[in-house]
């Protein structure tokens, strides 16, 4: 061992130099180990000391625990990596100076933010000024700000929208702005749990003190105001109508200047969406822990009994046996037609509602509904993790169209919040099961979390083809060729030469490419206000279509490409624009298309020539807006700036057609959906809970073996304050024995192993100990009558 070497806990360690017994302490004076020989680390994190005790010669090395785990397969291990590697890499993290204090936060929305802080407290050290600044920022009555951001000295539209009601201030010298999203009724209670979580990671009493009386004000202001945020009539937090916890409301119900983020009394039609409630209730029950930590028990035992009331009314008025009914309203007359029985519709909220204290019969019921869910997922679904499903027909297609963001994407948003839900209350084959899917999702899209996949694809149906021969009117080449009175590809070798030509199939889309060896080295039809191009092509069409299919790509030029001319038999003429973006992308290395939903742009084609490796043409899908007319022609004309625009191929379709939707949707940072999982991952199949903040005192849960995971390591910890908890675990199928050896910085370990059948014995330390048998549904756990400190300690446990 060397003087000043770093250690992570559980690292075998020999004292060299140390002639004789000696006895470590740790960085809080306690003794973590007496004897001679190796030892393993524990104890407090920072500087250990190793003293002699025939010499008095002193050694230290700093402990310095980290959260990391390391399983058989490898697979959580990997799987942790990219949940990191997604919160690290996403968001707003940065900063604002506000009256002269820099505050620090993961994502600029406090929402985001504390969504986040689940997972990146095991990785951050400075947690408190993001939560301080929404403490110090509160609104006078207790509201808590939304948001903030940069700003510029003129006044902006979020001033227009967001005045009435008082849902935005300017900072006093114009550099930033707070705002509200009038709708929503989820910040306050997101505010008291990211007091909470903050508190936990810190271990800092004091702060946590000082934060108090915001975190009453917030839950008060909910209460109390009866205009905005309390249904008076059901006695439950109130909104307008939204996607669960999501800020728009449906189209039917933006009924303040058809804004779907405002709402006023009088004219909303509130309601009870249930996640604001299980919020609420979750927000009183930490409020009632810190209050009772602070010596307040009279105002913490009144928010206890607060957020049970708010629970059984809201089973009361929400709960449908198998899940909670996603919105209720306030006036019961109110009908909406949004295409959906509402009351089959299953919404993020109800995952989240299994980790703010319901009850655990309905939490096995909610499970179960997930789990139908995934016998029936719609064709091409990663998984039953919807953000809502069904989804809304109608009503929220300007913003959110089917199976996408908020009306039925999927989410490890959801992922996570059940798989920790599932942990918890005896279905751990089925939190296991979520990780491992989660871990192939993250594999397949490159090592990192979207927050958002697409939860639904329009079902394949042929719309009608009908490929146009353009071989009579090709002018161009764009393979390389080097024929007479040819416009060559300008920038040749570097072309298109390994296009294929013909009668092909791209994108599922038929068409006919110009052959240049039948058309004397034209392989595209190619307009330019260029020398050596024509200005305008026209090709008779004779028909009707919904659809006109694009193959081509632009060399050159300004923001158009050119102009697509459809020429009506009776005379009329549209003109369109093709835009680089939205009609069209360039052919060298392109970027893959960013479009949400069905698409109408997709690349079709890649390949390689000898100068680039990566070359591409794309495909357009480009309504008509008179589908009833029959096509005399459609003429392709040049744009100015020197574009040269390559039409390679021009389908027409009947019907109407899109591109599939890509499987990323959009919407949420993926930073949010991450932490959702790390929570499951450390909480949930590691099994490692803070009881008392910054692991002073903690219950651990190894839940390995419902993954079949013979072999773990495994520390959780809190950077922000140096507490962890560490063990290392070893199942032994043969010898019906699971084997745990823990150390913590903290006081005491509550341990729970689970085990495939009821346990036999347990041994600490090898001797035997008093144990009782906790059964969560058909699992069993062994929990030893007195927790273990802070180690290390060898635990045994067996089953017969």
């Amino acid at each position: 061992m060397l003087e000043g070497q770093p250690v992570r806990p559980l690292q075998r360690l020999e004292a060299t130099g140390a002639p004789g017994p000696f006895v470590v302490t740790d960085s809080l004076g306690r003794e973590v180990h007496r004897g001679s020989g190796a030892f393993l680390a524990a104890g407090a994190s920072g500087w250990q000391t190793v003293r002699c005790l025939t010499t008095g010669q002193q050694t230290r090395f700093r402990l310095e625990p980290r959260t990391e785990l390391r399983d058989g397969s490898g697979r959580m291990e990997r799987l942790l990596a990219m949940l990191h590697h997604t919160m690290a890499a996403d968001g707003e993290q940065g900063a604002i100076l506000w009256n002269g204090r820099v505050y620090r936060f993961f994502v600029r929305w406090l929402r985001d933010h504390v969504h986040t802080l689940k997972g990146m407290r095991y990785f951050a050290d400075e947690l408190k000024t993001a939560i301080d600044l929404y403490c110090d920022s509160q609104r006078e009555d207790g509201m808590v700000w939304d948001n903030v951001y940069p700003r510029h000295e003129h006044e902006n539209y979020w001033v227009v929208r967001f005045t009435e009601g008082g849902f935005y201030r300017a900072f006093e010298d114009k550099t930033g702005e707070f705002k509200r999203i009038p709708v929503e009724n989820d910040v306050e209670y997101l505010f008291v749990e990211g007091i909470y979580n903050t508190w936990k990671a810190t271990g800092d009493d004091a702060w946590m003190r000082s934060c108090l009386d915001a975190a009453i004000r917030a839950l008060e202001y909910t209460r109390t105001d009866t205009a905005y945020r309390w249904s008076e009539r059901l006695d439950l937090p109130k909104r307008g109508y939204t996607i669960d916890t999501w800020d728009f409301q449906a189209e039917p119900d933006c009924n303040v200047e058809g804004d779907p983020m405002r709402i006023r009394p009088g004219t909303t039609r509130f309601g009870v969406m249930f996640g604001d409630a299980t919020g609420y209730a979750m927000a009183c029950s930490m409020l009632s822990e810190m209050l009772e930590r602070a010596g307040r028990t009279d105002e913490a035992q009144r928010h206890r009994l607060l957020g049970e009331s708010v629970l059984r009314r809201l089973n009361e008025v929400a709960w449908l046996g198998t899940h909670f009914r996603h919105h209720v309203p306030e006036d019961p007359s109110v009908v909406r037609d949004l295409g959906v029985d509402e009351s089959s519709q299953v919404s993020l909220s109800n995952a989240y509602s299994l980790n703010r204290g319901i009850g655990r019969d309905q939490s096995r019921a909610i499970l179960a509904t997930y789990r139908r869910m995934r016998g029936s997922l719609p064709e091409g679904s990663p998984g039953e993790w919807y953000t809502i499903w069904p989804p809304f027909e109608r009503g929220f297609g300007g913003h959110c169209g089917k199976g996408q963001y908020m009306n039925g994407s999927v989410t490890p948003i959801v992922a996570g919040e059940l798989a920790r839900g599932a942990f918890e209350h005896g279905e751990e084959a089925y939190g296991a099961d979520i990780l491992e899917r989660l871990a192939d999702l993250g594999r397949r899209f490159g090592g990192r979390f979207h927050c958002s996949y697409t939860g639904w694809f329009p079902p394949k149906e042929n719309p009608g083809w009908s490929a146009v021969d353009l071989a009579p009117y090709a002018n161009a080449d764009v393979h390389g060729r080097d024929h007479p009175d040819v416009p060559r590809w300008p920038t040749a070798p570097n072309d298109l030469r390994e296009l294929p030509v013909g009668d092909l199939r791209l994108l599922d889309v038929p068409f006919s490419v110009p052959n240049p060896d039948e058309t004397a080295g034209r392989g595209a039809v190619a307009v330019s206000e260029g020398p050596g191009f024509p200005q305008a092509v026209r090709v008779p069409i004779s028909r009707k279509a919904s659809t006109l299919v694009l193959l081509h790509t632009v060399c050159s030029g300004g923001a158009a490409a050119g102009e697509l001319r459809l020429v009506y038999s009776d005379g009329a003429v549209h003109r369109r624009q093709i835009q680089h973006g939205r009609d069209i992308v360039t052919w060298w290395m392109p970027d893959p298309v960013s479009q949400h939903g069905p698409r109408t742009l997709e690349i079709a084609w890649r390949g390689a020539n000898p100068v680039l490796p990566h070359v591409a043409v794309c495909a357009a899908a480009i309504d008509n807006p008179h589908p009833d007319k029959v096509i005399e022609a459609v003429e392709l004309a040049a744009a100015p700036e020197g574009a040269v625009w390559y039409v390679l191929g021009l389908t027409l379709a009947e019907r109407p057609f899109r591109f599939p939707p890509s499987p990323i949707s959009f919407g949420i940072p993926d930073n949010w959906g991450a932490a959702a999982v790390v929570y499951a991952l450390l909480e949930g199949l590691a099994g490692v809970v803070c009881d008392d903040p910054a692991f002073r005192t903690s219950t651990v849960s190894p839940r390995w073996q419902a993954k079949g995971e013979a072999r773990a390591q495994v520390c959780v910890a809190f950077p922000a304050s140096g507490g962890y908890v560490a063990y290392d675990y070893t199942a032994d199928p043969e010898a019906k024995a699971v084997r745990v050896t823990i150390a913590s910085s903290g006081d005491a370990c509550r341990l729970r192993v689970l085990v495939p059948r009821p346990p036999t014995g347990v041994l600490v330390d090898g001797q035997p100990v008093g144990f009782r048998t906790e059964s969560v549904g058909e699992s069993s756990y062994a929990v030893p009558e007195a927790p273990v400190g802070c180690g290390p300690h060898r635990v045994e446990v067996f089953w017969g």
